[in-house]
C-alpha cells in the first residue's frame, strides 16, 4: 500500500510529513515518528495506519485530551483525504490522490486495436486552437457538459464520453491508458472505453452479442500517442495508412482521408489516460480544426468531472464498507466473552482485542452446571461481516451441541460436519474446546488445528499441552481425538490465539512462542488477570509503531 503525506497545521504554521501505511505514531515523546511539542498532546497520542481495505485509520492511544474527527472524540476512525483531525492544538489532514484511476469498461474486452508506426502528418497542435471558433458545436458541448454533470460514478465517465464523441458513421472514439513519461509504450495500450460510429449493421451486431463485434477494429498511431504523452497537450494528425497488415475494418475506411485527435485526460503517478478520436475529414460542415477545438474542450470537461467524482467515489466506497463493518462490530460486541461467576478454586481472565476492521477470533466461556465450565477459543479465516456471522453461527452450534453431548471430541465432530455444509461457503475454523471440572481441576479437551495452550507450573516450568494433530473444523477431518489433563494447584493454563505469536515488530520479527514462554516465566505465580494483562501489554509494546495486525485473544485459568 502506498505512502501518503500528512499536513500538520499548528499556530498558523504548516508542515508535511510522510506516513507509513503500516503505522506512524504521533505524540510528544521524542521517540514518536512525528513529534508534537505541546503539553496538550500525550507522549504517545495517536497512531495512523492503513487498513486492509485501503482506508487511513486514526487510532487514539489512550490520550488524556483525546483525538477528534469532525468534532467527535474517537477511539479509532477511518478518515478521508482532506478531513480534519484535531489533536490538542494542532489540525491534521491526509493529502488525497491527485486523481482517481478509472476502471476499464467491461464491454471493451474484445475490442480489436492495432498500434502502428504509420506515417502521420501533424496538422494541429500546441496553440493551434487559439483562434478557432467554437460556434459550430455549442449545442453538442452543452449537451455533453450537462450529461457529465449528472454522473455519480467514475466508471460511467469514459464510456459516456466515447459514445457522445463518436456520433458520426465510421468514427471511433476510445480512451487508452499508457504508462507515464519515461516508460516504454506497450505494443497494445489498455483500452478503457471505446465506441464506434454506428451504422445499421454494427448496431444490430452489438445488440445481439452484448459487446462490439470482433471484426470491428481501429488503428492507433504510436507517434501520436507518444507525442501527446510527452508534451501533455492535445494534437491532431492526418492519418496516412501504409501498413501491410491485413485487417477487416468495417468502420474505418483506410483509403479516405482521416484525422486522429488525441488529448490527455489527466494522469496519476504511473499512468496517463488519453482520449483518442479517429474520424473521416473533408466534405463535412465542421472543419477538422473546429472538431479539434471541440474535442479539446470536451477533454477539459472530462478531466474536471474526473477530479470531482474522485471524492464521491471514495465516500461511496467508504460508506458501504463502514456500514458493513459496523454491523459486524455490533455482532462481535454481543458475542464478547465474559467470565462466569462462581468458579470456586479457580481464577479466570479473558483478554479479547479484535482488530479495528473486525477479525475472526472466537472466544466463549459458559457454565454447563455448578462444577463444569465449557470454554472455547478459535479463529475463523476472514474479516468483516462474513467472519462475524460465522463466529455467531459457531457460538450457537457449540453451545447447543455441548448441551446434548458434553464430550468435547464428539461435539467438535458434530460442529465440523455442520460447518462443512453451512450456507457460509468455505468457512473453516481452528478451535481449542475444553471442559473444566472446577472441583478436581480435570480438563477434557480437543484441539482442532489451534495453537497449543501452555501450562505454567508454580516453579516457572512451562510445557505445551499436547499439540494440534487434528484438522480444523469444517475441513476433511471426520473425528477429533479427546484428551484429558489435570491442572495442579498453583499452576496456570494460558491459551492464546495465533495472532499473539504472529504479531510482527517494525523490523519484521515475530513475537513467537519462545518470547511468550519467557514472558510467562516472569509472571509465574501471579493471578489470572495480571498474567492476561502482561501478555496483552507485551504484544502491544512489541509491535510499535505498527498497528495491530490480527485479533489478539488470551484466556488464562489459575488453580488455587
Amino acid at each position: 500500500m502506498a505512502r501518503a503525506l500528512l499536513t500538520i497545521d499548528e499556530g498558523g504554521k504548516s508542515r508535511k510529513a510522510e506516513l507509513n501505511c503500516e503505522g506512524t505514531i504521533i505524540g510528544r515523546s521524542p521517540r514518536c515518528d512525528i513529534v508534537i511539542d505541546s503539553k496538550d498532546v500525550s507522549r504517545e497520542h495517536v497512531r495512523v495506519f492503513q487498513d486492509p481495505f485501503g482506508r487511513w485509520i486514526f487510532e487514539d492511544l489512550g490520550s488524556s485530551n483525546g483525538t477528534f474527527v469532525n468534532g467527535r472524540r474517537i477511539n479509532a476512525c477511518a478518515v478521508l483525504p482532506g478531513e480534519q483531525v484535531v489533536v490538542g492544538p494542532i489540525s491534521l489532514s491526509i493529502s488525497g490522490p491527485s486523481d482517481h484511476q478509472v476502471e476499464a469498461d467491461a464491454s471493451v474486452q474484445g475490442t480489436n486495436i492495432i498500434v502502428e508506426d504509420f506515417e502521420t502528418e501533424i496538422i494541429s497542435g500546441r496553440g493551434g486552437t487559439a483562434q478557432v471558433s467554437m460556434k459550430p458545436c455549442p449545442d453538442q458541448l452543452d449537451a455533453i457538459t450537462e450529461r457529465l454533470s449528472q454522473l455519480t460514478n467514475s466508471s460511467t465517465l469514459y464510456p459516456e464520453v466515447c459514445k457522445r464523441l463518436a456520433w458520426m458513421p465510421k468514427a471511433v472514439a476510445a480512451v487508452l491508458r499508457v504508462p507515464g513519461k519515461g516508460e516504454s509504450l506497450p505494443k497494445t495500450p489498455n483500452v478503457l472505453a471505446c465506441h464506434f460510429g454506428q451504422s445499421a449493421d454494427d448496431t444490430i451486431a452489438q445488440i445481439s452479442s452484448g459487446a462490439y463485434p470482433s471484426h470491428l477494429a481501429f488503428r492507433v498511431s504510436h507517434r501520436v500517442l507518444d507525442e501527446v504523452r510527452s508534451s501533455g497537450e492535445a494534437i491532431m494528425a492526418k492519418s496516412i495508412y501504409s501498413s501491410d497488415i491485413e485487417v477487416t475494418v468495417t468502420v474505418v475506411d483506410e483509403h479516405s482521408p482521416r484525422a486522429a485527435i488525441c488529448t490527455p485526460l489527466g494522469d496519476t503517478a504511473e499512468t496517463v489516460d488519453l482520449l483518442y478520436l479517429d474520424i473521416p475529414i473533408g466534405g463535412g460542415r465542421v472543419s477538422p480544426e473546429e472538431t479539434f477545438a471541440f474535442v479539446a474542450a470536451v477533454a477539459e470537461k472530462v478531466a474536471s468531472v474526473r477530479q470531482s467524482l474522485t471524492p464521491i467515489h471514495i465516500k461511496a466506497e467508504r460508506s458501504s464498507l463502514d456500514h458493513e463493518l459496523s454491523l459486524a462490530q455490533q455482532i462481535q460486541a454481543r458475542l464478547a466473552p465474559v467470565v462466569p461467576a462462581g468458579l470456586a478454586g479457580f481464577e479466570a481472565a479473558v483478554r479479547y482485542k479484535p482488530v479495528i476492521w473486525v477479525g475472526g477470533d472466537y472466544c466463549d466461556l459458559w457454565k454447563m452446571d455448578k462444577r463444569r465450565l465449557a470454554f472455547a477459543i478459535g479463529h475463523i479465516e476472514g474479516k468483516g461481516l462474513q467472519a462475524a456471522m460465522a463466529i455467531s453461527e459457531l457460538r450457537t452450534l457449540l453451545r447447543t451441541t455441548m448441551f446434548f453431548s458434553s464430550a468435547p471430541g464428539a461435539a467438535a465432530g458434530h460442529v465440523s460436519s455442520h460447518l462443512a455444509g453451512s450456507s457460509l461457503e468455505g468457512i473453516s475454523a481452528s478451535l481449542f474446546l475444553g471442559l473444566l471440572d472446577v472441583a478436581s481441576g480435570e480438563i477434557k479437551y480437543v484441539n482442532a488445528g489451534h495453537t497449543a495452550p501452555l501450562i505454567v507450573h508454580s516453579g516457572s516450568r512451562i510445557r505445551p499441552l499436547g499439540e494440534s494433530s487434528d484438522g480444523v473444523l469444517g475441513g476433511a477431518a471426520a473425528s477429533y481425538r479427546e484428551d484429558t489433563t489435570t491442572l495442579p494447584d498453583g499452576a496456570a493454563m494460558v491459551i492464546c490465539s495465533a495472532g499473539v505469536g504472529k504479531t510482527m515488530s517494525a523490523t519484521g520479527e515475530q513475537f513467537g512462542e519462545k518470547r511468550l514462554m519467557h514472558l510467562l516465566k516472569t509472571v509465574s505465580g501471579r493471578g489470572a488477570e495480571k498474567i492476561a494483562d502482561s501478555v496483552l501489554h507485551a504484544v502491544a509494546d512489541f509491535q510499535k509503531p505498527l498497528a495491530q495486525q490480527d485479533d489478539i485473544t488470551t484466556v488464562v485459568f489459575v488453580k488455587r
